[in-house]
C-alpha cells in the first residue's frame, strides 16, 4: 500500500550533533532503559530506506538540546518526560503532515505513524490519556484516523501486561496466520503470525 502513503513517522530520533555529549549520553541511557534490541536500529534504518525508495517521506522525532536534558535530568531517565516528549513530537509531525497533505489535492492520502502501542490510542485509559496524540489527529482528519496495534505473539506472550488484554486469547491461539481484533470504532489489534 506504499503508493497511498505520503509520510512515515517513526517513533525514534536521530541524535543532534549540535547538542554534543549530552545528546549522546541521553540517547544511550534511553536505549538502555527501553531495552531496544540492537537489530531494531538496523530495521528502522531499512524501513526509512524502503520508504524513501517508495517516495514516502520518513520522519523521526526532532528533539532540542533542552529536550535531551529533560529526558535525563540527573543522569537517570525520566520516564514521564520521555512519554511527554514522544507524544508531543508524534503529534506535531502527524498534524504537520496532515496539513501539508490537505493543501495539495494530488498528495497521497495516508500518513503512517510507526511506534509503540500507547501514543496512538483512540480510547486510552484515563490514566495515560495525556500520552496519546490520537484525539488531536482524529479531529484534524475529520474522524478518519485509524488505530492499528501490531502484536508479535512471542513478545506478547512474554509480556505480563498483554496477558490482561481482551485480545490475549488470540496470542495463545496464534499460528501461521494473521488475526484481527476490533477493539472499537476505527481501532484494531492485529496479531501477526508466529515466527518459525
Amino acid at each position: 500500500f506504499s503508493d497511498r502513503v505520503s509520510d512515515l513517522i517513526i517513533e525514534t530520533w536521530i541524535v543532534d550533533p549540535n547538542c554534543g555529549k549530552a545528546a549522546v549520553t541521553a540517547t544511550q541511557k534511553m536505549e538502555t532503559e527501553v531495552k531496544r534490541p540492537e537489530a531494531t536500529k538496523s530495521e528502522i534504518a531499512v524501513l526509512a530506506d524502503v520508504a524513501r525508495a517508495a517516495k514516502v517521506q520518513p520522519h523521526a522525532l526532532n528533539l532540542s538540546c533542552a529536550d535531551y536534558a529533560t529526558l535525563v535530568p540527573q543522569g537517570e531517565v525520566d520516564a514521564l518526560a520521555m512519554l511527554t516528549l514522544t507524544t508531543r513530537e508524534l503529534k506535531r509531525i502527524a498534524l504537520s503532515a496532515v496539513v501539508h497533505r490537505d493543501k495539495d489535492p494530488a498528495h497521497r492520502p495516508w500518513i503512517v505513524v510507526y511506534g509503540g502501542a500507547l501514543h496512538n490510542d483512540r480510547f486510552p485509559d484515563p490514566a495515560v490519556a495525556e500520552w496519546s496524540y490520537a484525539a488531536a489527529v482524529d479531529q484534524r482528519t475529520k474522524d478518519r484516523y485509524v488505530e492499528i496495534d501490531l502484536i508479535i505473539p512471542e513478545l506478547a506472550a512474554a509480556d505480563r501486561v498483554s496477558h490482561s488484554q481482551p485480545w490475549f486469547s488470540l496470542v495463545e491461539s496464534a499460528g501461521d496466520w494473521i488475526q484481527v481484533w476490533k477493539r472499537n470504532e476505527r481501532s484494531f489489534v492485529v496479531i501477526l503470525a508466529r515466527t518459525r
